[in-house]
């Protein structure tokens, strides 16, 4: 009897331990992302204006509430630019040779991008309105797993931007009518 009340407090520590395992290895595997400001992604985008757009990457990157048009009615212009920031962290990894913890999905380093884009709406050479957002990556290391590449979360955080700007945009979208002279409004996705 006295040896079945013992091994209970071992089986759940038992299980207590191989519960905390598996949250610092699932939890260290997930990208976390965050972005400025926060906004709610739109389900439907529509195309609030349009005009020349200067912008040199992937048009896919482009917010989707603007189109290319080769001369706008209302003089309207864009111009749309990114930037992104890359780090390694690998100042954990000579610790991560003398901790036992490495063997069941301790972190052994990280990856951070931070991507930020911004979108100025101009008539002529003024800047009537600009749009910025930023959305910082982070991906944790383990032994196990290296997590995501610098690609895949610049592409990511690129695609975040993009929806950011995009849900600012509804939101001026009174304001952006009467820019547009009342001229909007077509599906793009």
């Amino acid at each position: 009897m006295a040896t079945q009340t013992k091994s209970r407090p071992v089986k759940l520590s038992i299980l207590v331990l191989a519960l905390g395992v598996a949250l610092i290895t699932f939890a260290g595997c997930a990208t976390r992302v965050r972005t400025i400001p926060e906004l709610p992604e739109l389900q439907n985008v529509t195309v609030l204006l349009g005009g020349p757009i200067t912008f040199d990457g992937k048009r896919e990157y482009l917010p989707r509430t603007i189109t290319e048009t080769p001369i706008a009615e209302n003089e309207l212009s864009f111009r749309y630019s990114h930037n992104e920031i890359q780090q390694r962290n690998d100042s954990l990894e000579l610790l991560a040779l003398f901790n036992p913890l490495t063997l069941v999905g301790f972190p052994t380093g990280g990856t951070q991008s931070t991507v930020s884009g911004k979108l100025d709406i101009l008539k002529a050479t003024e800047v009537l309105k600009s749009y910025t957002a930023t959305c910082m990556l982070e991906v944790t290391r383990t032994i196990f797993s290296d997590g995501e590449s610098f690609s895949e979360l610049r592409r990511k955080g690129l695609v975040a931007v993009r929806d950011n700007i995009e849900a600012q945009m509804f939101k001026d979208k009174e304001f952006l009518a009467k820019l547009s002279g009342g001229h909007s409004s077509s599906s793009a996705n």
